[in-house]
């Protein structure tokens, strides 16, 4: 058994390097985000040929609509990737969407970007105590996180029993753009993805999630805080659901305490960091993937209603697509480990 924090926190759990091989490895890691840009890109490709004047627009309502599952499989991905599973990240951004809307009525621009900053810390702070009540019990993430969605839906209720609050038309068009700009809604994205991913890669603190996900005997004789990496994990997945609950504000203009929404978030959650080739088993996973997945998934949805399908067959395919991909992953990694 290793007693060293793994410093190569993408490679699969058992992979044997032989000496040599290091472009093959590289290969391995990148093999996952690679078929995935190119399924996106096929995706694409073929709504691109299938719907007449398409260009911006379509990518706006594209990268907007999914701006807050993307931001919600964020969540999920790193908290599995440190051992854990939050089946509450979508009661959360329920939670955050009302509250941030309930502030946010008639505050103005500047009162929108305080009261943004506010969500976050809350959104942190939430993580956090989900993370000591899972470590201070011994009780099971899933068990927890379960219990507490129904505490955060609650509290959602309380803070706004019938839809309502607001946003600044300034506020939203900075986190949307506009009909023919979908670059904001890819900054929103991109600039909290990276200034998160980086620290969470370089850092002590971050290869303790990862060492956490992967052995967590070994990362413990390493030297490594379970406790405190998982508050790590945790506290990153309430920032980011907190993000959710911003664009979901941005995104419909006020809150609505919706308990169908924030079951459709946390499976949505769920599918997107399994297509994005976060590893349940955790310790093996990063962000760029997930993000790529839920585009994917949109897109097979949106395409399969080009084409005249019922909706309720496109989610059998899109149930399929992941079952599919699953077993798929499965078997490589098993292969890898092997070789």
């Amino acid at each position: 058994m290793s007693t060293q924090v793994p410093v190569r926190p993408t490679a699969p759990r058992g992979l044997r390097v032989p000496s040599g091989s290091f472009a093959l490895v590289k290969l391995r890691e990148s093999a996952w985000p690679v078929a995935l840009v190119m399924l996106f890109a096929a995706l694409l490709a073929w709504q691109a040929t299938h719907i007449r004047a398409w260009g911006a627009f379509e990518l706006q309502t594209m990268f907007t609509s999914t701006l807050p599952i993307a931001f919600l499989t964020l969540a999920q991905a790193v908290i599995v990737i440190g051992g854990g599973i939050d089946l509450s990240v979508g009661a959360q951004m329920v939670l955050f969407n009302c509250v941030s809307a309930w502030l946010m009525k008639d505050v103005g621009f500047a009162g929108a970007l305080g009261m943004s900053a506010v969500t976050l810390l809350l959104g942190v702070l939430l993580g956090v105590l989900t993370a000591w009540v899972v470590t201070t019990s011994g009780i099971p993430d899933i068990i927890v996180t379960l219990a507490t969605s129904f505490v955060w839906l609650g509290l959602a209720l309380v803070v706004m029993p019938a839809p309502g609050g607001g946003a600044d038309p300034a506020f939203q068009a900075l986190v949307q753009g506009g009909p023919s700009s979908y670059w904001p809604a890819l900054v929103v994205l991109a600039v909290p993805m990276l200034l998160v991913l980086f620290p969470l890669r370089r850092t002590r603190a971050g290869l303790a999630v990862f060492a956490l996900g992967s052995n967590p005997q070994a990362a413990f004789l390493a030297g490594v805080s379970a406790g405190r990496a998982r508050m790590t994990a945790y506290a990153v997945g309430g920032f980011f659901a907190a993000l959710a609950g911003l664009a979901t504000t941005a995104y419909t203009g006020g809150g609505a305490a919706t308990p169908s929404v924030a079951n459709v978030g946390t499976l949505a959650s769920v599918a997107g960091i399994v297509l994005g080739g976060v590893a349940l088993t955790g310790g093996v996973g990063g962000f760029f993937g997930p993000v790529v997945a839920v585009w994917c998934l949109f897109l097979v949805s949106s395409n399969l209603l080009v084409l005249g399908v019922d909706p309720s067959w496109g989610e059998v395919v899109r149930g399929v697509i992941i079952v599919v991909v699953v077993l798929v992953g499965s078997l490589l990694r098993a292969r890898w480990s092997r070789s």
